[in-house]
Formats: structure tokens, C-alpha cells, sequence
């Protein structure tokens, strides 16, 4: 059983290496963003910049902040990230699919041994809902990626 379990998670985890991302020391990346779309800047002196992106050159990135317009030269950008919410759906699935299944294994065995003698398994099913359920809250959580660091 531990070596299909190994298994099991080995093939779980392969698709994942395709899924990389271009090079982020790359100035290009930026400009694949939009106007308006949230990002956050983090500079030379830590300073973070949380705004709407409005514009990039070869030489600074602008981004509204609050009522500002804010001009960070590309010398003193250390990191560029965006809010990603385009694969929340995807996300919760595939979490809730990984969690569910993982937490569905053992319930069942657990359900099995339990209805030989008799008795049913509440807990094994309450397992299984809260693994899916859970799966699928952890997937909502938006994340943010990385589109722009400097290379150290």
C-alpha cells in the first residue's frame, strides 16, 4: 500500500514541472499587464508599492497608487507581482480534487473496515466532505506571481 501511495503522489506532482514560467529577470514580462490591473512593486530600499498599473518603458513603471501616480525607475525595481484571480476555479478543482482524494483513501478503508461489523462510519464520511470542502477553500484563496525580480 505504500508503494501505491508513493506512486500515487509521484504522478500527482509530474504535471506540475510543466507548468514553469518564462525567465522573471525578463523586463518583457511586464508587458503583457493591462491598465488597471492590481499590482505590487517592491523597490532597492524595500519600499512596497501596492497600486493599478498604468504604463511601462524601457526606463520606469508607472502605477497609480491611491490618488498618486507613481514612477519607480527600472534601476531601483526589485520585484514586480500581480494579483492572479484568472485560475481561482481551476484552483479550487484541482485543490479539492488533491485533498479530497488524499483524505478519500483512508476513509474508505476506514468505511470498510467499519461496515464489516456492522456499524457505519460518520466520521469517515465527515473526513471526505471536509477534505473536498477544504480542498476547494484552500484553491479560492487568490494568490500573486511573480513577473519581474532581479536576479541577485
Amino acid at each position: 500500500m505504500k508503494r501505491v501511495t508513493e506512486t500515487l503522489l509521484v504522478l500527482l506532482l509530474i504535471p506540475g514541472f510543466g507548468w514553469a514560467k518564462s525567465a522573471q529577470n525578463n523586463w518583457e514580462n511586464l508587458k503583457e499587464l493591462h491598465p488597471g490591473q492590481k499590482i505590487q512593486v517592491v523597490d532597492s530600499t524595500s519600499k512596497t508599492l501596492n497600486g493599478s498599473f498604468v504604463s511601462v518603458s524601457d526606463e520606469a513603471l508607472s502605477l497609480q497608487v491611491g490618488k498618486n501616480e507613481e514612477s519607480v525607475p527600472r534601476a531601483k525595481i526589485v520585484r514586480v507581482s500581480v494579483r492572479d484571480n484568472s485560475h481561482r476555479a481551476r484552483n479550487m478543482a484541482l485543490a479539492s480534487g488533491i485533498i479530497g482524494g488524499i483524505t478519500l483513501i483512508p476513509a474508505l478503508i476506514g468505511l470498510g473496515i467499519s461496515s464489516n461489523e456492522g456499524n457505519g462510519c460518520g466520521g469517515c464520511v465527515a473526513a471526505i466532505a471536509a477534505g473536498f470542502g477544504g480542498g476547494a477553500a484552500l484553491g479560492a484563496v487568490p494568490g500573486s506571481r511573480t513577473l519581474y525580480r532581479v536576479k541577485k
